[in-house]
């Protein structure tokens, strides 16, 4: 294990003190910090740890040009005044880097139980005892298998995600032998302790660290845990909307099953499974009312959202693991009906290709986490890894020929707003999404849903360093955040990265710029319509905009997708199903072009951006897929 030097600490000291200064009632960055700090980067990946210190140096040398002294030996006023001046830089590479150093910094200084007591957030969960069902004997821990394996079965599935374990579930009632596989870890209560540093690390695809690179840098968020994305998810259920599925029928020739018409018995059957309902406005907390203010004055449509959380109580953690196993998550839902049904599930295993026979697909060679080697001989494979994920596999495999593998990837841009309101708010005790305006949803495909944080989160969502950054932090009780995706027409791809890590290409098209300016001007109205003190949009040239003329200098400014704060979440698309095979990677019954038995359950099928959360969807069509398989097993 890499270990950071004496120089390096020293660094990092100096940069704490300067980027979190000691407020009124929260204590700056300390020895505490760099403590914290040393023994999270010591357990990162080797990759990761290299480009962190390469950043680390990069910005200790940059003042030497100038103020011939490096960042660590200037005093912290200078210091204070150079970083201020990386924040508000319109080169989005600098601001991209700045964010990368100050990340975990501030996760690691806010992630204490002072803190959160401070703010007057819960930090710890009573602990819990994990219950012990019969199903628990069909799974099995890929780090304690120590001999090489071969098993049979009729269906192998690969990956226990939204799209995987909804397709197991299914085949298993049929009464078919479904063997799933799993990259990941299962996680039960127990683990979910509401600690992000603990979820990245544990739940995270890459430790929370996925980003696609383009004219703006752009993070993603993938699970890598039984129960895939469903398990770090917000819990947002809606049915893909008709608008979409017309599309879909009119431009990539998919049959008339593909509307809300067609699906909705598979979409109720989801519904049911997960026991969606509107979320209890109890729960959904202060911001609820505040968006429903704002949008009453303004004349738009509102509501609670709908949730796969029925027994929620608003701990306000969702995409941690829930700690109170109220959200139907595929690892509370499906994957326990599929063991319950006579399945089998094997983690920490990782899936090195599809094995074909004669142009058709007879299983998959695996690697357990402990080395040894799995063979899966199956009747049909199906490969649900995630959009991410699942191209990269059928590409070592050599199981598609199309040029589109690995195209077409959409991501639902998403950004939001911080507003400062004199009352309280209190936004880490209740639902992070529970509220959404969907007014502009078929106008403009901007769809806006409760983005609520819990402290840490908070810090590492403002893109400030120094007092003002403090001064925010201490008003915690009174912040609200609010957020809004696009449903995006640029597209962006994904290649086989160092490791054989996913490496992901996507810039923002100008048309997705004026969305997401249009959209940060309507949050903005809406918050000063409730009654916000402050709006801080956090944008480059327009960090707060309190007033009607500072929102129409923002919304004239001539924007640049690097002047945005942007993160990204539902990648989609990457093997796309349609009806012509020079279109598209697989039928519309999801079965492969080129490889007979090869299906594909996941997000990455859907053929384009869905415009609102996609969990439904992908679980739908998972459900018809393998309703399809099960009859051409017979």
């Amino acid at each position: 294990m890499a270990k950071l030097m004496d120089r390096e600490l020293h660094m990092l000291r100096r940069l704490a003190e300067a980027v979190i200064p000691g407020g009124a009632t929260l204590a700056g960055g300390d020895e505490r910090t760099v403590a914290r700090m040393k023994a999270y980067l010591e357990a990162l990946p080797e990759p990761a740890l290299s480009a962190y210190r390469g950043g680390l140096w990069a910005l200790d040398a940059w003042p030497m040009a100038f103020k011939l002294r490096p960042f660590s030996s200037l005093e912290i006023a200078t210091r204070r005044d150079l970083l201020h001046q990386w924040e508000n830089t319109r080169s989005h590479v600098r601001r991209m880097a700045l964010r990368m150093l100050l990340t975990p910094i501030k996760l690691m200084h806010f992630d204490r139980e002072e803190m959160f007591e401070q703010v007057g957030c819960r930090y710890r969960w009573p602990e819990v005892k994990d219950e012990q069902p019969r199903w628990l004997q069909q799974i099995h821990d890929g780090r304690q298998i120590n001999e090489d394996m071969t098993l049979e079965c009729e269906v192998v599935v690969v990956g226990t995600g939204a799209g995987g374990a909804a397709a197991a579930f299914e085949l298993a009632r049929r009464g078919r032998a479904v063997v799933m596989i799993e990259e990941g870890d299962l996680h039960r209560r127990s683990s979910f302790t509401g600690r992000a540093t603990k979820a990245y690390k544990e739940l995270y695809r890459d430790q929370g660290l996925t980003a696609s690179l383009g004219n703006v840098t752009i993070p993603l968020w993938i699970g890598r845990t039984v129960g895939g994305t469903t398990a770090i998810n917000s819990g947002t259920c809606y049915r893909g909307p008709e608008d979409t599925f017309r599309y879909w029928r009119e431009r990539h020739g998919l049959p008339d099953v593909f509307s809300e018409g067609g699906l909705a018995p598979y979409f109720e059957q989801v519904e049911s499974m997960l026991e969606v309902a509107p979320a209890d406005p109890k729960y959904v907390g202060k911001i609820g009312e505040l968006i429903g203010r704002g949008a009453e004055r303004l004349g738009y449509q509102h509501s609670v959202l709908k949730r796969n959380a029925p027994d929620c109580d608003g701990q306000g953690v969702c995409c941690l693991g829930c700690p109170t196993g109220a959200k139907r998550s595929t690892d509370i839902s499906y994957v326990p009906g599929a063991l319950m049904r006579g399945a089998q599930l094997l983690t920490a295993t990782r899936v090195n290709r599809v094995d074909t026979v004669a142009g058709r697909a007879r299983g998959v060679s695996a690697e357990f986490r402990s080395g040894r080697k799995l063979t899966v001989v199956a009747d049909a494979v199906v490969v649900a890894c995630g959009t991410l994920v699942t191209p990269l596999l059928l590409k070592r495999s050599e199981a598609c020929r199309s040029p589109l593998l690995g195209k077409n990837l959409s991501v639902h841009p998403a950004t939001k707003v911080i507003a400062m309101f004199d009352e309280r708010v209190d936004m880490g005790n209740a639902i992070p999404q529970g509220y959404a305006m969907d007014h502009f949803r078929r106008s403009d495909g901007l769809l806006f849903e409760g983005g609520s944080l819990p402290l840490d989160l908070a810090a590492l969502a403002i893109p400030w360093t120094g007092h003002r950054f403090m001064e925010l932090m201490e008003r915690y009780p009174h912040m609200a955040t609010f957020g809004f995706l696009v449903k995006d027409h640029s597209r962006g791809a994904v290649y086989s990265g160092p490791g054989g890590r996913p490496l992901i290409r996507y810039s923002l098209g100008r048309r997705e710029v004026k969305l997401l300016q249009k959209g940060l001007g309507i949050l903005c109205q809406l918050f000063q319509a409730a009654g916000a003190r402050r709006v801080l949009p956090m944008i480059s040239g327009h960090d707060e905009v309190n007033t009607p003329e500072q929102l129409e200098l923002l919304r004239k400014a001539k924007l640049r997708a690097g002047d945005l704060e942007i993160s990204a979440f539902h990648p989609l698309g990457t093997c796309r199903i349609g009806g012509d095979a020079r279109r598209s990677c697989l039928g519309p019954d999801h079965e492969a072009h080129d490889v007979a038995g090869l299906y594909v359950c996941d997000g990455s099928a859907l053929p384009s951006s869905l415009g609102v959360n996609p969990q439904l969807t992908i679980m739908a069509m998972a459900l018809r897929t393998a309703e399809i398989i099960d009859s051409r097993l017979d």
